[in-house]
């Protein structure tokens, strides 16, 4: 069964999705002709085999972000694939599905495209999906539709909405037994991808903490943690490729209750370490010295925001003061660069607290002499989110607050920070596409015809209406 498997990205990205690894191999373990797709540089042939995208009956993408919507949409139609399931069904065209982290979070909003659509962690309902497509194979449209719903965790937009509503309740199914025998690390690695040659090593879904603004705790579940002897054993597997650096995938790296044996294990076999995230409040000595130890130089935190009492409120219960600490460690263990994310737009935000950017920013220039690298972006409320309700600032206001950080960090004149600002009018297509239902991903599909492909404004009280049919 040609199989062929988007990632709505260029290679650099995708092929370093580590859930779009997991896919891949699954998909060849079970005997499908599974082969991979990628925006550039030749969107239209496979990475594997260079085979046209016309010889596959199945197509899916994997979808991590909002941004990644209007691609896909986009990548079909030129690839000359009817868009609506409708249209697909009257003619001998793919069957189209999609998954991926965005499922977690809202699915309606690829609703108006997929003939199906793989909720949440996703393995055994993937496996279910190949059943029911080598049975009913893409000419039995309406008979595939039927069996693809009979799983609880596959969305069956053709079957499962009637009039923009979803007809059934759905789980995401993402309460994944992480020690169960499923993949814990890189399918592949390569240097061509943007972690080079890191073997990836996942080690938790889900998160304990709450913050306000995040998707993870609701929308992805608890936390759930690999035992630390499936990643030895892991470890030990990979070896023989030759491995100069894992990188460890984790919502917070320091939550993960094996880590100091981890770090211990790597430094044994001269393996270099990297983590995806690092919270201010769990980083400590052990791991700064792991960082310095595998030549790193650069560290990145999060403090969304250069106020303590706005901080706390954002769910991050750490202060300024204890990451001038942090990052005076680094700077003593020879990490010289740092790079801090921060939001604008919160709940509650006034002057003072963008102001507030630019003086911890300073602070850590004063105590530490790193250079700073800021990334800035609007806040975005997300569907399963504590703060869903809270209002997108707008263009406006955004733009007076990105005016505001940007004169006054000129003000540091020691070591002045590079200055990284999200586009305003792609945080308001984010915003716009995080709570698409069926009837706006519809609309999107005119737009995509007409050449526009425009996010239109979505009604948030109705996707989240819908949305609570999804647990």
């Amino acid at each position: 069964m040609p199989w062929a498997l988007f990632y709505p990205a260029d290679y650099s990205v995708g092929s370093a999705s580590l859930g779009f690894q997991y896919i891949f191999e699954r998909l060849r373990l079970s005997g499908v002709a599974a082969e991979r797709f990628f925006c550039a540089p030749l969107p239209y042939r496979s990475a594997d085999a260079d085979t046209m995208l016309e010889r596959f009956s199945v197509i899916t993408a994997t979808v991590a972000y909002e941004g990644s919507i209007p691609l896909f949409y986009r990548w079909l139609d030129s690839a000359g694939i009817p868009l609506l399931p409708e249209e697909r069904a009257e003619g001998s065209f793919p069957v189209v599905g999609a998954g991926g982290a965005l499922s977690y979070i809202n699915p309606l909003s690829l609703s108006g495209v997929c003939d199906f659509i793989i909720l949440g962690d996703g393995m055994e309902p993937l496996d279910y999906a190949v059943k029911c497509l080598r049975e009913c194979g893409a000419a039995e449209r309406k008979k595939l539709w039927r069996r693809l719903a009979g799983h609880q965790e596959i969305l069956v937009p053709p079957v499962d909405i009637r009039e923009g509503k979803l007809t059934r309740d759905l789980k995401t199914g993402r309460r994944l037994d992480l020690n169960g025998d499923y993949p814990a690390h890189s399918v592949w690695m390569t240097e061509r991808g943007v972690f080079g040659k890191t073997l990836l090593l996942e080690l938790q879904r889900g998160c304990a903490r709450s913050c306000s603004y995040c998707t993870l705790p609701r929308c992805f579940g608890s936390a759930r943690f690999r035992g630390f002897d499936i990643i030895e054993k892991a470890l030990s597997e990979t070896r023989r490729f030759g491995v100069p650096q894992a990188g460890l995938v984790t919502p917070e790296a320091g939550d993960y209750p094996f880590l100091p044996q981890l770090i211990d294990s790597l430094s044994q076999k001269n393996i270099a370490l990297s983590f995806a995230s690092l919270r201010v409040d769990r980083l400590d000595e052990k791991m700064i010295s792991a960082l310095a130890a595998g030549g790193r130089r650069s560290i990145t935190i999060a403090p969304e925001t250069g106020s303590d009492a706005l901080r706390f409120s954002c769910g991050k219960r750490f202060t300024n003061a204890l990451i001038t600490e942090k990052l005076s460690l680094a700077r003593e263990r020879g990490i010289d660069r740092v790079k801090l994310y921060f939001m604008i737009g919160l709940p509650g935000e006034t002057d003072e607290d963008v102001s507030a950017i630019t003086e911890l920013c300073r602070a850590v220039v004063s105590e530490t002499g790193q250079s700073l690298t800021l990334s800035v972006n609007p806040f975005v409320p997300k569907p399963g989110t504590p703060w869903e309700d809270e209002i997108f600032a707008g263009k406006l206001a955004i733009g007076q607050k990105y005016e505001k950080i940007k004169k006054e960090i000129r003000s540091i004149t020691k070591k002045t920070p590079r200055l990284r600002l999200t586009g305003i009018k792609e945080a308001q297509e984010e915003f716009s596409l995080a709570w698409y239902g069926f009837d706006e991903s519809r609309e999107l599909v005119r737009g995509v015809r007409s050449g526009s492909a425009k996010a239109a404004a979505a009604g948030r009280e109705r996707t989240k209406e819908q949305l609570r049919h999804i647990s």
